[in-house]
């Protein structure tokens, strides 16, 4: 009954999921783009534009993820870390140690942040994730989270979730000072509702209406110039709020705009968005390396504004082609240590961007 019911809704709405990451992966890439040249002055007046886009990519992500993630609950422990928690450590810890040999070799401009070779915050990866696939140990502890959790009653986990997503949206109150930790606290409830009402989220999917994007839209606009121009995130619970709306709000556009032909690519990118979300790093910090000597011109200075929007564009379609390129090395992508009984379904899953 599970799997026909799976079989079910995949085939109904895979559309709008794919549409729904390639939105999130472009405005995630938009931020990186933002967030790297703002340390070389090259972001103009993005970064606010880039605390907007902060409500919205990694709560679809984990909303998404979640939704594919009941049957593990079945799963005993053995079964839970062949299955699904041995890739995501593999890897982490892969894509992380790439990311040391890429710095060694690229220079590291971001005074903003810890060099990624400094030994000991290599060596803190694994508890105290600094690396940019913070994303990929997050899901590891939502789904040991999610199992662990399991014979709580469904209210009680959603209400904890909520309340410590309220603790650490709110400025100032639980504050972990980690990327990780910090995403994991704000995010778990998003991920632990999909496990659970997946049949609930397709079904309303089918009803959306024009009128709903549109509510939503409004609200998550509205909200957005509260909290950053007239500064209410401290007013707690406000951030978790709009993060909600985000997710609604992705879901009623996804289901409506999949229909538009010409926005096809967005699918395409949604497909690859695991990939892009391994590669493009790389790219930004390459460009940001290749900028840099030039950071003081006035010509740059004065396409500041223009700058994020352009190189993500071009990092986009760049790690889209070097995805296919790559795609063919399944050792990026899947765990080469699992059974071969499962990493047939998982390599699919996988290289087709079911983790992202």
């Amino acid at each position: 009954m599970y799997i026909s019911f799976v079989k079910e809704i995949q085939a109904e709405n895979r559309e709008w999921i794919n549409f729904a990451k390639g939105a999130a992966i472009i405005l995630v890439v938009l931020y990186h783009s933002s967030l790297f040249l703002n340390d070389l002055g090259l972001a103009g007046s993005t970064p606010r534009l880039r605390l907007v886009l902060s409500y919205f990519p990694m709560p679809v992500f984990f909303f998404i993820a979640g939704l594919t993630a009941r049957r593990m609950l079945t799963w005993n422990l053995t079964d839970l870390w062949r299955r699904r928690l041995l890739t995501l450590v593999y890897l982490y810890l892969l894509w992380s140690v790439i990311r040391v040999v890429f710095y060694l070799v690229v220079p590291h401009l971001r005074g903003t942040e810890r060099s990624p070779t400094d030994l000991l915050n290599i060596a803190l990866l694994p508890i105290w994730p600094t690396s940019s696939y913070w994303f990929i140990w997050a899901l590891a502890v939502f789904t040991l989270l999610a199992w662990l959790l399991r014979k709580l009653p469904v209210k009680l986990q959603i209400a904890l979730a909520g309340a410590v997503a309220v603790l650490s949206t709110t400025p100032g109150v639980l504050d972990l000072d980690n990327v990780g930790w910090d995403r994991v606290a704000a995010n778990f409830g998003f991920f632990i509702i999909a496990v659970y009402f997946p049949r609930t989220v397709y079904r309303l999917a089918a009803r959306v209406r024009v009128w709903h994007a549109v509510v939503l839209v409004v609200a998550y606009v509205g909200l957005a110039a509260l909290l950053v121009l007239l500064h209410l995130s401290r007013i707690p619970g406000l951030i978790l709020l709009e993060s909600a709306i985000a997710v609604a709000m992705g879901v009623a556009l996804a289901t409506l705009l999949v229909r538009v032909k010409w926005l096809n690519f967005m699918s395409t990118l949604g497909q690859y968005s695991f990939q892009i979300y391994l590669l493009h790093l790389f790219l930004v910090a390459s460009a940001l390396a290749l900028l840099a000597p030039f950071a003081e011109s006035v010509w740059l200075q004065r396409a500041g504004n223009a700058l994020p929007f352009l190189l993500a564009a071009i990092v986009l379609v760049a790690s889209l082609y070097l995805a296919k390129l790559l795609r063919r090395y399944s050792f990026l992508w899947v765990s080469p240590f699992r059974k071969r009984q499962t990493k047939v379904v998982s390599r699919r899953a996988q290289v087709n961007g079911d983790l992202l």
